[in-house]
Parts: C-alpha cells; structure tokens; sequence
C-alpha cells in the first residue's frame, strides 16, 4: 500500500462519492447546502460563506466582486474567499461560497469544485422536483431519471470498489453496460488500457482535445471526458458514438466513470511513484553491496527476480551529463526491447541491472540496447559500458565496477559511441584505466605510433597485419590465412614494420609489448575492420 497521502485522495473521492448519493436522494435544498457545508468543514480548514442563488443575495450576505462565472471574491472577515459557480442541467443554481484564513491546497480545490458541481446537480434535481410537482407527469419523469442517476452512480462505485486487480477494465465494464456502447480507457500518452465492446484494441490516441476535468466533449466520433483529479490528465475515458446516439444520460454515466476513474488512476500513480522509489532505492544498496537475504527480499516485493545471474550496465553521454532525458531514454528503450531490470542513476550515469543473456544473444542484446537509447536520445555519442555477470545480488556492486571500468575505456577512446563489455577488455583490464584512457593512448603511440601514421598516410594495413601475426603467435602460415595474403607479401610487410619500427620482432619483450599495444589499439576503437 502507499503511503497515508496517496491513500486519502481516492478516500475522499469515495466520501465525495457517497455525498453525491445522500444529496441526490430527494432531500430539499436547505438540506443540500447543510450537507455541502459539513463536507467543507470535514474536508477543509474552510467553511461556507454563503450560497447566493438570487441576484441580491450576495450583497445582503457581505460578498463583493461576485461574477457569474465565479471566481474569487472578497468576504469580510476571511482572508481567502472563492465562489464556485453552481451550474446544472437546468440551468444555473448560484454559488458556493468558500472561505477561510488561506488558500486551500490543490487536492482540497478539486473536491471543492467537484462538491459544487454535485451540490448544483442535487439542487438543480431540487428546483426541478419543486418546479414538477405541479404536473404529475413531469414529476414521473424527474423521478425516473433520478433513479437512473443513482443507479449509474452505484454501478460506478461498485466497479470502481471491485475486488479485482483491474479495476480500470471494471469501469470501462460497467460505463459499457450501462450506455450500451463502445468505451475505451486511455493513459495520460494515448495508449489504450481497456476497450470492452470493440474487437480490438484501438490505435494510440492523443486523449480529449481540450480536457476540462470529468466534462464530456465532442472529439470526433467519440465523446471524451478527463480524468483530472488535480492539474494533471491522468487518462482519458470516451464513449465511441459516431451516429450522436448518446444522451443527457450516457453524458451524466460518462461524466461521473471520469471521475471515478480519476480517483483509480490517482491511486494506480501513487503506487507506481513508490514502487519506483523502492526499486530506485534498491539498485542504490545493491551498487554499494548489500546482504543476498536482504536484497532478495525487497526484489520480491516490488515483483522483481533476483536468482538469475544479473550484469550491471553503465550508459552516459561522454559529452552531455546524465539528466532526466537520458534515463527515461534508457527507460523506453529498456521497455521497448522487453528487456526486465532495475533502473537507477549514479553520478553522469544511468545504471540498468539486467539478467545476463545467453552468451549467443549477449552481444547482439548489447548492440540492440545501444541503438535503441540512441534512436530515442537522438544525440550523436552514446557510450555503454557492460559489467562481468554476478551469480548473486552481493556480486551486482563488482559487476557495477566492472561496467564503470568499461565505461570509461569507451567514452575515453576515440570511438566514443558504442559498447565495451568488460569481459573483452582482457589485459587492458588489470592496466586500469582511472577517469580515461590518455595514459594507453600515450603507451600505443609509443609503440605503434610510426605504423599508424605509415597507414594512415599510405591506405596500408601494416597495423592490422602486426596484430594479426602476434595473435597467432608468429606462425607465418596461420597469418597469412587469416589476412587471406600470400606467405611472400607477409615477409614484405614484416619486414616493412621492423624498417619503420626498428624493432626485433624476434625479442620476447618487444613482442611482449607489442601484442599489448595493438590489443590497447584495438580496445580504443582503432580496429573497426
């Protein structure tokens, strides 16, 4: 469960909710406005002003600069004062007038809006009683359609307390049974979470054109409503009706399934924001060392496996530091490659602790993971640097530095972009590399510099034949094969390499130096062949 803040927003929707129901049960208007006030009193360090319905009446009560559209006001003895413009469907039933010392938060001015929107509509059912009372049929009529209102308020509230773990689909369930038509349930990006009475799911919308909380309006072929328990859009929930089929009371069914929809999505938001922290939290023990058992166990409670062996993954942009940009890159790219792990940020870096892949598939997964940070950054170097596998979490903080080390043998290269995996740095891995590369690029220029610049200057490939022949141990035939060369040009290039190096590629310590040097070549991106 979450904490007590984000437990007692989808509370108080619940007690706004039940509200609504006492003040559409019939009772008369002094009633109404005795319930509203004791609602501002529970809810808030407010409390009502007045409810001015008649022209004259805000005066008489000592409120200036009341508006039609509502707004703030000045009340006497109240250093904050606002009135919520009380509309209906037949028509404008005044306004609730709140005060008190200060301003209410955000959360206490959604439930004071969402109060005077209830409020208007158990007045407005009030004065439309009162007003059919006189003709017997009208008074059926009214009746009837309160029922209805009632019935779609207790459908909602059941589904949104449905028992089950998707209660958004029990909305769209339930707004679906009772309008008869198509519904879809979107998130704050368009994507579509529930879609009872279509046979498939939607394509990825852009969510109501112009949201103004849980009030439909017309997008299209479908009537759309917000759900906004605050600021925010959290999502949007649309009836498809592309013949204008819908009535006043699939409107008022869709009106309030926006918000109690808000209240879930509110809820569902906070429990996200704190798993995350708790997953935040946890890859930051695991990076300093922390105890298996430990580790384990909070893995679990936020629904994530530990057991398999797990490699740390360091990605940065050696010319930009870490920002928000750059991890929810990682994030979508992570998401969108299936790929399960732990997220967090150390320093310039965003850590992913993943499981290790097959070793057929590792590089493959690297290279994959790469582009796709780039695709979605859109920057032009993005390094990666990936750690040796941990057999258990107490190996992930090693593997962290393995993958920093790498990290840091890529961003300080001359092929900044790309992979290194710390399992291939081989000898350059017990060199060290501290904060960069400079003190190997000095050692290969040292040893390799005149073959470098011969090739670069000639188009030759002098460097790569070295390479190639102490790989293999000095064995003539072997090299040429690999290099797919005739024996007789291998001696012509030897050769060439000692006169421009004038080393003996006979003494074990030069060639001892040597394979190092190339191996440091390639290791810095010199060999893309």
């Amino acid at each position: 469960m979450g904490p007590p803040a984000a437990r007692r927003g989808p509370a108080r929707l619940r007690e706004l909710l039940a509200l609504s129901l006492l003040m559409a049960d019939g009772r008369p208007a002094a009633q109404i406005v005795e319930l509203a006030r004791g609602a501002v009193r529970s809810w808030t360090a407010c409390e009502v002003v007045a409810v001015p319905r008649k022209t004259g009446d805000a005066a008489a009560a000592g409120i200036g600069g009341l508006r039609a559209a509502g707004g703030r006001v000045a009340a006497e003895g109240y250093g904050w004062a606002w009135a919520y413009a009380m509309h209906a469907a037949n028509g404008p039933q005044g306004h609730l007038v709140v005060g008190g010392g200060r301003p209410p938060s955000t959360d206490e001015r959604f439930l004071l809006a969402s109060l005077a929107r209830y409020t208007a509509v158990a007045l407005g059912q009030d004065a439309l009683r009162r007003r059919l009372r006189r003709t017997t049929g009208d008074l059926h009529r009214a009746e009837a359609q309160l029922r209805e209102q009632v019935a779609v308020q207790e459908t909602l509230a059941r589904a949104a307390a449905d028992p089950a773990d998707d209660r958004i689909g029990a909305i769209a369930e339930a707004l679906h049974a009772i309008t008869g038509l198509p519904v879809i349930i979107e998130d704050a990006s368009g994507h579509p979470r529930a879609w009872p009475g279509l046979a498939e799911a939607p394509a990825a919308g852009t969510g109501a054109p112009d949201p103004h909380g849980p009030l439909p309006v017309r997008d299209g072929d479908r009537l759309v409503a917000a759900a906004q328990p605050r600021h925010e859009v959290l999502g949007t929930i649309a009836l498809v009706d592309p013949g204008r089929m819908a009535g006043e009371r699939d409107q008022f069914a869709l009106a309030h399934a926006a918000l109690v929809l808000s209240g879930e999505l509110a809820h569902v938001q906070a429990v996200a924001e704190v798993e995350g922290k708790q997953r935040r939290d946890l890859v930051e023990d695991l990076l300093d060392g922390v105890d298996e058992a430990s580790a384990t166990a909070r893995a679990e409670a936020v629904g994530y496996d530990l057991a398999p062996p797990h490699r740390a993954v360091v990605v940065g942009s050696p010319v930009a530091p870490a920002g928000d940009a750059l991890t929810a890159a990682v994030e979508r790219a992570v998401a969108g490659l299936g790929l399960p792990g732990l997220l967090g940020r150390r320093a310039d870096h965003v850590v992913l602790l993943t499981p290790d892949p097959p070793r057929a598939a590792a590089a493959a997964t690297w290279e994959r993971l790469h582009a796709a940070i780039s695709d979605r950054l859109g920057t032009a170097e993005v390094a990666v640097g990936v750690g040796r596998p941990a057999d258990g979490p107490a190996g992930l903080a090693q593997s962290w530095r393995d993958a920093q080390r790498a990290y840091a043998v890529r961003a300080g290269g001359r092929q900044r972009d790309g992979v290194t995996v710390d399992d291939e740095l081989g000898l350059y891995r017990i060199l060290g590399t501290g904060a960069g590369s400079g003190d190997l690029e000095r050692y290969v220029d040292e040893w390799l510099g005149a073959l470098l610049r011969y090739d670069a200057e000639s188009h030759s490939e002098l460097t790569r034949t070295l390479r190639t022949y102490l790989d293999h141990g000095g064995n003539y035939d072997e090299t040429a094969a690999a290099l797919i060369i005739h024996r007789s040009t291998l001696r012509y290039r030897l050769q060439r390499i000692r006169d421009l190096t004038g080393f003996d590629l006979g003494d074990p310590d030069i060639r001892l130096n040597l394979h190092v040097a190339v191996r440091g070549w390639s290791v810095l991106g010199g060999d893309e062949s």
